[in-house]
């Protein structure tokens, strides 16, 4: 039996006449089925639309991905006689949809396009999908054959959407980098790839620390500026370039775990974006690891940029012992692996750091609630 080991490192194109690499990216005359979040094609189809027409490109429908990425809207999705005729699936929207669409690719065995509608997270390079419950919890990680063919980033299409999904896709972004980081210190050698992509992971969090808040104001003016491209790539292809090539035991951390624990609250699913809550957990991912000199300089970024430094930002009280959160968080498989264990499943260093999710506010401060 041959054993190997392979790495898809991610293709993209950005700029405002990204859509114009179709016929070379795509194909000429392919049939294509568009998946797509309601308000995303609203937003972008004047933009691709001409584009495929141009290269040729038979749309066969443009579908609704549903409200969220669930295994019902997977199902759904596969049944579309649009889908079914389609050679090829250009997902155009958010993370949730582009998670829902990869998933119906790989079960079809059809490429995936990805056409990101918003800056807010790596979904369209990576090689994973998060599903949830229709209740909105969380429900598992399902990893894919495949990673999208190509990805196709338009800022303009970034700035028709609200600022506030750049700001949760900087938290997230720089999360990555924690949690792979923070991983690595279990102490075993690291393959090619794992090296490779926590090597990469610095460009999530570095980069951030001196060009996201330029980057947010001029996305506020609509102003398509280097800091802002840049941090829109450290959003969307840093991060994927860790998800890829890193092993899973490297590709988590308390950040995410805690996320998916958080989504047990109504207020968290209801009113919070994936990455506001992620950059909360990337602050006590750096308390737990007692990397104070970081989480000094990230917690500064946070409070200029306005991402979430306490339970009272995410409206949970300090004084809530958060036992359903906590429980959930710690059974998540993003901490089967962690700085204090190792392989070794026990996540009891973890659990204490993550249990005093108040130890951040008495580092710093003692004004936040």
């Amino acid at each position: 039996m041959n054993q190997y080991h392979s790495i898809y490192l991610p293709q993209f194109t950005i700029g405002e006449d990204a859509f114009g690499t179709f016929p070379e990216r795509i194909g000429r005359g392919r049939k294509a089925a568009v998946i797509c979040g309601k308000q995303a094609w609203e937003a972008s189809k004047d933009y691709v639309l001409p584009s495929m027409e141009r290269a040729e490109i038979i749309v066969t429908g443009a579908v609704v991905y549903g409200k969220d990425a669930t295994w019902e809207n997977v199902k759904l999705l596969e049944r579309e006689p649009a889908v079914q005729e389609a050679d090829v699936i250009l997902a155009v929207g958010g993370g949730k949809c582009i998670d829902t669409v990869k998933v119906v690719g790989d079960r079809l065995s059809k490429p995936v396009y990805t056409i990101p509608s918003i800056a807010s997270n790596c979904a369209p390079i990576t090689q994973i999908s998060i599903l949830y419950h229709e209740d909105g919890s969380f429900r598992e990680i399902l990893k894919l054959k495949n990673v999208p063919v190509h990805c196709f980033i338009n800022p303009k299409l970034t700035l028709a959407a609200p600022v506030r999904y750049l700001w949760a896709g900087i938290g997230d972004a720089m999360a990555k980098h924690v949690e792979s980081a923070w991983s690595a210190k279990a102490g075993e050698a690291l393959d090619y790839g794992s090296a490779l992509g926590i090597t990469a992971g610095s460009m999530c969090f570095y980069p951030m620390l001196e060009k996201a808040e330029k980057a947010m104001e001029d996305a506020a003016k609509g102003v398509i500026s280097r800091e802002l491209e840049e941090t829109i790539l450290n959003i969307i292809i840093s991060p994927g370039i860790v998800s890829v090539s890193a092993h899973p035991d490297y590709n988590g951390g308390i950040a995410h775990a805690l996320f998916y624990g958080m989504t047990s609250r109504k207020c968290i699913e209801e009113r919070h974006l994936h990455g506001e809550v992620v950059a909360y957990g990337m602050l006590v991912n750096l308390m737990v690891d007692h990397d104070w000199e970081k989480l000094s300089r990230a917690w500064r970024l946070s409070k200029a940029i306005k991402l979430p430094v306490c339970l009272g930002d995410l409206e949970l009280d300090s004084t809530d012992p958060l036992e359903d959160v906590l429980k959930v968080t710690m059974e998540n498989q993003e901490l089967k692996h962690n700085a204090v264990s190792g392989n070794k499943g026990d996540d009891t260093g973890g659990y204490h750091g993550v249990r005093d999710l108040s130890g951040i506010r008495r580092k710093h401060s003692g004004s936040d609630n």
